[in-house]
């Protein structure tokens, strides 16, 4: 039973408990992130692709930057739980002046955007960061065993047209939509470049045990080193060189 359940990914799917294990670990990684490396200017942080604002809210009380968000999945202007301004909008068409902000966030959203997208949207980014601004985000390992977005074994291997097949199998399929696309820190690199913006440093992170499914826990532990290695995601650091 529990070798089923990992292999169609049932077994992967949180519990609402450590689905909040998993928000909070990952909030306090950035926001150390934008600790060590955004500088306060303009005093003001964009979260690009914030969804409902939890994250947004959690920079807004640890980093001291004054933080809003975009999502196009949002209809209107919209407000966090605790009362950030969240616009309507995408990477691509940021509804801000030039050098707004110091600091973006950028977290798990590369590879939800379109690849004809990258490039205008990190040019983007970087028209309203301004010159020695950051951007500090995440992105997963598309090829690590059990893919994150569909909880599904080598879906990031397949092609395109394979994953849109294989995505009815995935046990998050009736929630979510298949809207992701295999893209790694090579991809990230080339389309920064290309948008000015420099790479200034990228690291492995993995989530400790505690914020994993208990069923995979122990097979988690065993993963231990080799996942130093080859992480389930990777965090970055980009600039607007001065």
């Amino acid at each position: 039973m529990k070798a089923s359940r990992l292999l169609t990914g049932q077994a992967l799917l949180q519990s609402d408990a450590e689905w909040v294990v998993r928000t909070q670990l990952l909030a306090e990684s950035l926001s150390g992130l934008v600790a060590t490396h955004a500088q306060r200017v303009t005093g003001r942080g964009l979260d690009v692709g914030c969804q409902d604002g939890h994250l947004t809210d959690y920079l807004n009380a640890h980093t001291g930057f004054s933080w809003e968000g975009i999502d196009p999945a949002l209809t209107g202007i919209s407000r966090s739980p605790h009362g950030a301004t969240l616009y309507q909008a995408a990477a691509d068409s940021i509804p801000y002046a030039d050098r707004a902000f110091d600091c973006l966030l950028f977290a798990n959203v590369f590879e939800h955007v379109s690849p004809q997208g990258r490039d205008a949207s990190l040019a983007e980014m970087c028209r309203v960061l301004r010159p020695g601004g950051t951007v500090i985000g995440q992105l997963p390992n598309p090829y690590f065993p059990i893919e994150s977005h569909s909880r599904l074994p080598f879906m990031g291997w397949l092609t395109p047209e394979l994953q849109k097949k294989y995505w009815r199998y995935s046990p998050a399929s009736s929630a979510h939509r298949f809207d992701f696309y295999s893209v790694t820190l090579h991809h990230l690199r080339t389309a920064a470049k290309r948008s000015g913006l420099r790479v200034v440093e990228t690291r492995n992170f993995n989530y400790p045990p505690e914020a994993l499914p208990s069923a995979v826990r122990s097979a988690a532990s065993l993963l231990k080193w080799p996942m130093k290695v080859f992480p389930w995601s990777w965090q970055f650091v980009l600039t607007r060189p001065e």
